[in-house]
């Protein structure tokens, strides 16, 4: 049998003419590619003669040696990573560590480097695999949180630019490769690491709810056992970081008239709603742990089992002031300037219509209007600031473990059994405080200020200047807590697979030999939403209760308002707050109360359950049950690949062919909205019973082949050429494959055009799907071409790679169906009854808003052009 290792080998000795460099870069490099026992052999031999030099290469030095070997001898494009241990590699997360490699970025969230894009893609078209095995999303989306990752536990991870059919689908910009360590290839028996790292956040300081301090620990134990034939390894990581951001949100503003104003301005201008000056701080807390047994069993038969799994808690506190998030902003132009007045615009020109940057802005200046929460205050609800206190938490736990058996089944044959689980979680604790402030706390029934004034001046990318001039937000006599809501989301998102490969060597001088495989894996995700707020029980929105409308109204038997209930804002303590004022660039802004222990002041204030769970609330919070949804998928693939080995004239040649043939299922069970009486009846987390709804199950099944060609020029023994074809896919997120649903059917006859200019009256039927559980994947024909030079005496290489990608089926929000066969595209439209009569209504089709791939999406095309030296050529320390 020709096994990998003389494989490599015979490809080594066939391609170079080993220099004594070449010989020390073999003895430091080549174990990436498991040819480790052969080095081992060949430096003995070397060593035994007097006149051959040894060069041993190490350190960060030998990691770069390493994942340039990789992609020199690898069958594909590819750019790697190497650690020479674990802990090898200095960064926070593995995503910082793979930003280094051209055409990849990372993208950051919070401060941590979470996603990967390559090639201008996104993370949502990147294929993610821990030792060969698909790794799940902590959330639905494809796009993995590499932030899960920290880099000290990775040894190497390659990013594959072009595919194979040998490897997993669902990676259109690419496919990232995580290896974790195997003890086997320790130089000695056992070895123990410890590292510890300390690092300072100045920005902390300006914080009150991030430490200064932060810390990285590492620690990690490999043994060969046995006559080394079983290895263990294991490793811990921890990262407590403090993340602090400093933020000002403009709000998206639209054009409005103006007529209601008296003053010079334009008919119509442009005003955002209001905005944000807030501070997020927290700490970001991360516990993963790794395992590994390798054991050869005899010479034929190898048994792997590895597992990752990793807590990260991202503390998330936003602590400031804003202005018009849920009403009571800024952008009230229609309302009389009794009500709301404007004085010294600024005004900027934005295209046709004129964009109001700068004012001052005065609610009630003749204190004419009554103040909230009394009736007459929802007219003067807009300038009503409002100081947050929100929690954006977000608690994730990945877990991958699987178990590999490596079968020699005969000289030729050898066999691969792969049986793998993956696993996400994700809860996201967004909770909602607010303060407002009153005139006078202390009175039965306080009212919120009046007479406000806002200088409001933005300044483009600099930072603006905002005051209110006659507000307070620091006395806790006067600011009460006034609002308090959670609206938590879970997500649940596991994949278990079975695969088999194999691989049967040849003897010829073109194919050298013939791998083919199959793979099932079953996909499961579920989103579920919690809802809870105070004030809902006597029918207050979270808008009335925010800006201080905390009375609920209805009206007596003579049409006046009459008090139906309240939810009384609570009355902070000195011992409840702090002062927070803002440092660094928003140090302009005014301090403000902040509260210390939220928890405690709820408790306090709050004498009724508060659990967060799926409410009809009447039809308010009904999308807390139709966010909740299951998707599956279950996908079986088989591949056959020839690996080619052969020349032209005297260029050898490298590479393989191959198809890989897929059959995806896919549905999602999801709660459509089908009118009042026409539903189940269905309980909600509260016991409330609502009929207008159904349990719905809709999906799709489909096919895909993926043929896939890499070829290898090696012109010279320094110079090869690269040229690659695949099409590839990536499926489309899992949130956006959702069934959530709403038909509405018309309550009164009307008369609609039809397509061929027929009028037809009658009651029709539209359908509005926030997911589509029959999106079929992202596809695109991906071709790759590339020179690369590596260097004889010194260690690098130099890489011009070119690439172009036509893309189809991009997913994305279709304009409006009218009339649409909803029959035809195999949904039915719910049996509906007339509700005064009772009697069937024979439903028409109606409008279709829904999200589809759209087929022809354009193309992608980059060049990308990478050099890397070490510096060997220079003396001593200097290399």
């Amino acid at each position: 049998m020709r096994s990998e290792k003389t494989e490599l080998e015979r490809d080594i000795m066939k391609n170079f003419k080993p220099s004594l460099l070449k010989l020390g870069l073999l003895s430091a490099g080549l174990c990436a590619s498991q040819v480790c026992a052969q080095e081992a052999d060949q430096t003995d031999v070397a060593a035994e003669d007097d006149n051959l030099e040894i060069i041993e290469v190490k350190g960060f030095r030998r990691s770069l040696v390493k994942a340039l070997n990789t992609k020199r001898f690898s069958d594909t494009v590819v750019d790697a990573i190497s650690a020479d241990d674990i802990g090898g590699l200095p960064d926070v997360s593995i995503a910082d560590a793979l930003a280094r490699i051209p055409g990849v970025t990372s993208t950051r969230i919070d401060g941590q480097s979470s996603e990967l894009n390559i090639r201008g893609l996104s993370g949502d078209f990147v294929m993610t695999t821990l030792n060969g095995r698909e790794m799940v999303s902590t959330s639905g989306g494809r796009a993995v949180q590499f932030d899960q990752f920290p880099s000290e536990l990775i040894q190497q991870a390659q990013i594959y630019k072009s595919q194979k059919a040998s490897l997993i689908e669902g990676g259109v910009a690419g496919t990232v490769e995580l290896q974790t360590i195997n003890a086997l290839d320790l130089d000695q028996d056992s070895q123990w690491r410890f590292t510890g790292q300390i690092n300072n956040n100045s920005e902390s300081s300006d914080n009150p709810d991030a430490d200064s301090l932060g810390n990285r620990l590492t620690v990690s134990y490999q043994a060969k056992l046995f006559d080394d034939t079983l290895g263990i390894a294991l490793g811990y990581a921890r990262l407590d970081q403090p993340s602090v951001s400093s933020r000002f949100i403009s709000y998206a503003g639209s054009p409005t008239n103006t007529e209601a104003f008296q003053g010079d301005l334009p008919e119509q201008i442009v005003i955002s709603s209001g905005f944000e000056l807030n501070q997020r701080g927290g700490n970001d807390i991360r516990d993963s742990f790794i395992g590994s047994v390798n054991w050869n069993v005899s010479h034929d038969v190898r048994v792997r089992w590895d597992g990752f799994y990793t807590e990260f808690d991202s503390e998330k506190l936003d602590r400031g002031i804003l202005l018009g998030e849920s009403g009571g902003g800024i952008g009230f132009l229609n309302l009389p300037s009794t009500i709301l007045s404007i004085t010294n615009p600024v005004l900027a020109n934005s295209g046709s219509t004129p964009v109001l940057v700068g004012a001052t802005f005065t609610r009630d200046p003749l204190n004419v209007l009554d103040s909230a929460p009394l009736p007459g205050g929802a007219f003067c609800n807009c300038l009503s600031p409002q100081i947050q206190n929100d929690n954006s938490t977000k608690n994730s736990k990945s877990l991958a473990t699987g178990l590999m058996i490596e079968w020699d089944i005969s000289d030729n044959l050898s066999a691969t059994f792969d049986i793998s689980h993956s696993s996400g979680e994700e809860v996201d604790r967004d909770e909602v405080a607010r303060m407002a402030v009153f005139e006078d706390s202390s009175v039965t029934t306080p009212l919120t200020q009046d007479n406000i004034i806002l200088e409001y001046q933005l300044n483009g990318l600099a930072v603006p200047n905002i005051q209110f001039t006659n507000l307070d937000f620091t006395d806790v006599n006067r600011v009460m807590l006034t609002s308090y809501e959670r609206y938590p989301a879970f997500e649940e998102n596991s994949s278990d697979a079975i695969r088999a490969d194999f691989e049967y060597q040849l003897d010829n001088n073109f194919v050298n030999s013939i791998a083919f495989g199959i793979r099932y894996a079953e996909r499961e995700y579920r989103r579920s939403r919690g809802v809870y707020r105070i004030g809902d029980s006597v029918g207050l929105s979270q808008t009335n209760t925010r800006n201080g409308a905390y009375i609920a109204y209805g009206l007596d038997a003579d049409f006046n308002p009459v008090e139906t209930g309240r939810v009384t804002p609570y009355q902070l303590a000195e011992n409840d707050v702090s002062i927070v004022s803002f440092g660094g660039d928003l140090s302009f802004a005014q301090p403000f109360i902040s509260i210390d222990n939220l928890d405690a002041v709820i408790a306090q204030w709050i004498n009724e359950d508060i659990s967060a769970v799926p409410r009809w609330n009447d039809g308010n919070t009904a999308w807390s049950l139709q966010q909740g949804n299951t998707v599956n998928e279950e996908v079986t693939s088989a591949y056959l690949q020839a690996n080619l080995d052969f020349e032209i004239g005297e260029i050898p040649v490298s590479g393989n062919i191959g198809l890989r043939a897929i059959e995806t299922q896919q549905e999602s069970l999801g709660l459509q909205n089908v009118g009042a009486g026409n539903g189940e009846f269905i309980v909600d987390g509260v016991g409330e019973v609502r009929d207008d709804y159904v349990f719905n199950i809709d999906g799709d099944k489909y096919r895909h082949y993926l043929p896939s060609l890499n070829l290898n020029f090696k012109i010279t023994d320094n110079d090869q050429i690269r040229v690659a074809y695949a099409k590839v896919l990536s499926r489309p997120d899992l949130t956006q494959m959702t069934n959530e649903s709403s038909w509405t059917i018309s309550p009164r006859p009307e008369s609609r055009t039809q397509l061929d200019g027929s009028q037809v009256e009658g009651y029709y039927a539209d359908l509005n799907r926030a997911g589509n559980p029959r999106l079929r994947p992202f596809e695109a024909d991906s071709i790759d071409i590339s020179y690369e030079r590596y260097f004889s005496e010194t260690d690098g290489a130099f890489i011009l790679a070119l690439w172009n990608k036509d893309v189809g089926n991009f997913v994305n929000n279709a304009p409006t169906a009218f009339f649409f066969d909803f029959a035809g595209f195999g949904i039915d439209i719910p049996d509906t009854t007339n509700q005064q009569t009772g009697e069937p209504l024979n439903l028409l089709n109606g409008n279709f808003d829904r999200i589809i791939n759209f087929e022809d999406a354009g193309y992608i095309r980059g060049v990308e052009i990478a050099y890397t030296q070490t510096f060997s050529f220079l003396p001593d320390l200097w290399q």
